[in-house]
């Protein structure tokens, strides 16, 4: 989903272009015809020095700083939405109450009597509110435990079960 530029420098008729690339959002082709606009001022003021040399060094600069601002943006925004992010700690409280929120929803609906373990992973996917996939250990009446994902839906401080399935061993 993320976006480039396509930059090419000639070192010996001191020509710069920029295209962009295809754009995914429409913050990522702004930033992507921001930085084409950037690199145009600086062609223009490179071509206007006596200097050739100096002009095309100037000129690789630009091209390198647009090229690194537009996949920088671009990264930013792919992680802000849709993209899952793994939660930096899957064992903080509140975490693990969405997992018992999850295994206690699947009991109900199920009719299992599964009992939290720990949660080994979790990830987090920003959508309208907030989903947490969460990886998590389980134990029913057979002594090994078992592993599932489970997803739970939050949104206004309200939870909901989207899916809990085993995960295979």
């Amino acid at each position: 989903m993320a976006s480039s530029m396509t930059m090419t420098t000639s070192f010996f008729g001191s020509a710069v272009a920029a295209k962009p690339a295809t754009a995914t959002t429409r913050r990522s082709c702004q930033l992507a015809v921001r930085a084409s606009m950037d690199l145009e001022k600086a062609v223009a003021a490179a071509a206007e020095t006596t200097n050739t040399r100096r002009g095309l060094v100037l000129a690789g600069m630009a091209t390198v700083a647009a090229s690194s601002v537009a996949k920088a943006a671009v990264a930013d925004v792919d992680n802000l939405l849709g993209g899952w992010t793994p939660l930096p700690n899957p064992r903080a409280p509140e975490i693990v109450n969405i997992a018992r929120f999850a295994v206690s929803e699947h009991n109900k609906q199920a009719n299992t009597s599964l009992v939290l373990d720990s949660v080994l992973k979790g990830y987090t996917q920003v959508v309208n509110g907030l989903n947490y996939r969460l990886i998590l250990s389980a134990t029913d009446e057979r002594p090994k435990p078992n592993n599932y994902e489970a997803i739970v839906y939050s949104k206004d401080a309200s939870l909901q079960l989207t899916s809990f399935n085993p995960l295979l061993q």
